[in-house]
């Protein structure tokens, strides 16, 4: 099937541009004459211009994402104020997202994403597959703070919501082939059919993602290989002004290697920006905060600590994964004034991971993780669009999942202080499995009445009950600690049960929102609201004890308030969006060490044991100085803090001198610890010159993305700090053939300019890892759009 779909792509892929879409649907690329178009945008669950959405949102259509040169949604990184977005190397297309220091620093799929991601409609329950690429994509709007009184569960943070292009009814195609460093080899294609009667049309799309890895392995094993390919439908029936469906299937597999771990390697002892609050302990001592030496570094003697490490991994580090889905989207028009819309979806998953953390030659620390995740969803919502004062949406909303996981490990017992040398022995087998379900339904509703020509009061709320139910099992290594087992044999037969649980729980939540809205120009958009955001509770399924793994934590809540501008000046020529906004976080969802049996002694588990202050600001321009040349910058600032957090550490986090004795926790106070993924700092500038060739047209895009230091490593360990990083790409484009010259389109590209690689994501657990940021990428697009 991949070689089928490679060599159709080939054979309709030639050099090309798509059409830009017309003002009805956002606009053709705008002139200085023009002015600065706009984006046609459903942040609100009605299409509306973005500069008349009272949200700070960013939007990006097909132009916009051809223009920067976009493959997938992790490079709006930088170009969204106090947005970051970051691939995780556990699973297929895996993608964590903060927005405004809000965000899930797990990606199990036991907990609930803070930030919504919504394609098509549908609510995507998992990290997994979230990393959506562009090629397809009409429209994705980055909606900053809590969304939820219009979409579905889990906005806290905010919301990514894409809508991918339909049927067109008419003929047509559109397509790229992607040559660049690393042997990439991309091929991404669409083709339209005409109608089919007066009601029917198709569009089927596909794509095969492959190169050969981005990144430095001298021991053989994993680079990062991407091996991917997609395939789609879509099938509209509409009969205008009476309902419009579209049916929506998806297929996908990933058969790629994950980003090798590397490993830290650091010998010395790094104290941590913890305050002791217990000041008698068992045994006295001088204490610490402070993680001590890698154990794997010192028993394998490789401490050295490189500015730029690589992975010298050669244990399995690749994933085998496919998913299934099926949308069914419906607008029926009621009257001239109210649509009905309906939203279906069914999602199916499964993932086979086998993962090297270790990032050595040494076979240390390897997993096999084995998953099955379902979700359905559906809404309905009810729109109006009276001439009146007043217009409402208001709708219901319902969703469940489960999923299962299986995993085993591959452990060198001379990590966890076993006197042998390195290699002799291994925990061979043992792990855990979960059975998780979740269940939410939830009423929505929000009006706007215009109390003047100018004042809009918006009121909304949604009630929303979650339920979540978890069974867990852990068992002992299930083969002698001698025995030849590899983690690709999968997960043995007959291992030993241990212990096991199970737990159920459920919780309500009402969350309003109030805002006041007002413009005194068609040109000029103030806003000022305040809105509550809610996380549901749940449980710990990555927690080390059946106590720990079904012991729930409640709801984590947010109360968001917002101040904004949106102005459009000189003609159109000048725009400018800022916000500024103060989250207080209550209940807020974090780590804690609980007290365990041994050997450990400790769990790490999700507790309700923190509060939170984060505020901030953002603004955005873009102008149009002189015919041909467009410059756009982003600037977001982020004050992110607790404000309460007392918890235990572990001796794993502090150091004693004399050592305390085993399993000692000691009360700390945590609030001196910084948010994770809150770079204080993010910013973008960019500048696009077109040129009129006389056969086509010459596009010129520059484009600098910055993103602040952060921590990525709860405790704030400097060996966990993400540098401040700017990442520089150019692209070249030029367009030509047919009466709009825009049938074909060659671009060369070059992604991170001046090769800045960092540090980027640390995990500290039995040995220290984290990854690479990719290299400098380049190549040469060719596309065709008629």
């Amino acid at each position: 099937m991949r070689a089928g779909l490679a060599v159709g792509a080939a054979c309709l892929v030639l050099p090309a541009v798509a059409q830009a879409q017309d003002a009805s649907e956002g606009g053709a690329e705008a002139t200085a004459d023009q002015g600065l178009r706009q984006i046609v945008v459903t942040a609100q669950r009605r299409a509306e211009a973005q500069q008349d959405v009272p949200i700070a949102i960013t939007a990006f259509d097909q132009a916009e994402v051809e223009r920067f040169n976009a493959r997938d949604i992790s490079e709006l990184t930088g170009q969204v104020p106090n947005l970051v977005l970051t691939e995780v190397s556990i699973g297929p297309s895996l993608a964590q997202v903060s927005i405004r220091g809000v965000n899930s620093q797990d990606p199990e799929k036991s907990f609930d994403p803070a930030v919504g991601t919504f394609l098509d409609g549908i609510y995507l329950g998992t990290s997994a597959f979230n990393l959506l690429d562009t090629f397809d994509l009409e429209r994705i709007e980055v909606l900053r703070g809590p969304q939820g009184t219009l979409f579905g569960r889990n906005t806290t943070g905010g919301a990514l919501n894409a809508t991918r292009r339909r049927p067109t009814g008419e003929f047509g195609a559109r397509g790229t082939i992607t040559v660049g460093n690393f042997d990439t080899l991309d091929f991404r294609g669409e083709i339209n059919t005409p109608l089919i009667g007066d009601t029917v049309s198709m569009l089927v799309r596909g794509q095969y993602l492959t190169d050969d890895g981005f990144f430095s392995n001298p021991a053989g094993g994993s680079r990062g290989a991407r091996d991917r390919w997609s395939f789609g439908t879509v099938l509209r029936i509409d009969t205008p002004g009476v309902a419009t469906f579209d049916i929506i299937y998806d297929h996908a597999e990933d058969n790629s290697d994950l980003t090798p771990y590397v490993p830290r390697g650091i010998a010395g002892v790094e104290p941590l920006p913890i305050d002791l609050i217990q000041t008698t302990f068992p045994v006295p001592a001088t204490v610490t905060p402070a993680f001590g030496p890698d154990a794997l570094c010192l028993i394998q003697n490789i401490c050295d600590d490189p500015v730029n490490p690589v992975s010298t991994s050669t244990d399995p580090h690749f994933l085998d994964a496919r998913l299934d889905a099926l949308t069914v989207t419906g607008d029926i028009y009621l009257s001239d004034t109210l649509t009905l819309s309906t939203v279906f979806g069914m999602r199916d998953s499964r993932e086979e991971v086998f993962i090297d953390f270790d990032g050595s030659s040494a076979t240390a620390f390897n997993v096999v993780r084995e998953q099955d995740y379902s979700q359905y969803s559906g809404e309905i919502r009810l729109a109006s669009s009276f001439d009146g004062p007043v217009n409402f949406v208001a709708g219901a909303f319902h969703f469940h999942s489960e999923y299962s996981l299986r995993q085993a490990i591959k452990l060198d017992l001379s990590l966890v202080g076993v006197p042998v040398p390195p290699g002799a022995l291994f925990v061979n087998g043992a792990g855990d499995e979960d059975d998780h379900e979740s269940t939410t339904t939830a009423l929505f509703a929000q009006a706007d009445w215009a109390m003047t020509d100018t004042l809009t009061l918006t009121l909304g709320g949604r009630a929303t009950w979650d339920e979540k139910q978890i069974a867990t099992r852990f068992y002992d290594a299930g083969l002698p600690p001698f025995a030849p087992y590899q983690i690709t044999d999968g997960i043995p037969e007959g291992r030993p049960l241990t212990s096991s649980g199970a737990a159920r729980e459920d919780w309500f939540e009402f969350t309003p929102k109030v805002m006041l809205t007002w413009e005194p120009d068609a040109d000029m958009l103030y806003y000022a609201s305040f809105t509550r955001g809610y996380n549901a509770g749940g449980f710990s399924a990555r927690a080390g004890t059946v106590r720990d793994v079904t012991t729930p934590f409640d709801p984590e809540i947010i109360d968001a308030f917002e101040l904004g501008g949106k102005l459009d000046l000189l003609d159109r020529k000048l725009r400018v969006n800022a916000a500024l906004f103060w989250n207080e976080y209550k209940d807020k969802q974090e780590e804690a060490i609980e007290p365990g049996p041994p050997p450990t002694f400790t769990s790490t588990t999700v507790r309700n044991v923190a509060e939170a202050r984060i505020r901030g600001a953002e603004l955005e321009v873009s102008a149009l100085p002189f015919e041909g040349l467009r410059l756009d910058a982003t600037l977001g600032y982020l004050d992110a803090e607790y404000t309460d957090y007392e918890a235990f550490i572990a001796s794993s986090t502090y150091i004693s001198v004399p050592p305390q004795p085993p399993g000692t926790l000691i009360l700390a106070d945590l609030s001196t610890l910084e948010l994770r993924n809150a770079p204080e700092i993010t910013g973008s500038f960019a500048a696009t010159y077109t040129a009129d060739l006389g056969f086509g047209e010459l596009q010129l895009n520059g484009n600098a993305r910055y993103v602040g230091e952060r921590f990525q490593e709860f405790f704030n360990s400097p060996r966990g700090l993400v540098e401040g990083l700017w990442r520089v790409d150019s692209s070249a484009t030029i367009s030509f053939g047919g009466p709009d010259r825009d049938l074909f389109r060659v671009t060369a590209f070059v992604e991170n300019l001046f090769d800045e690689q960092i540090n980027f994501g640390l995990t500290n657990s039995i040995v220290d890892f984290g990854t690479l940021s990719p290299p400098r990428l380049y190549g040469v697009e060719f596309g065709f759009g008629f």
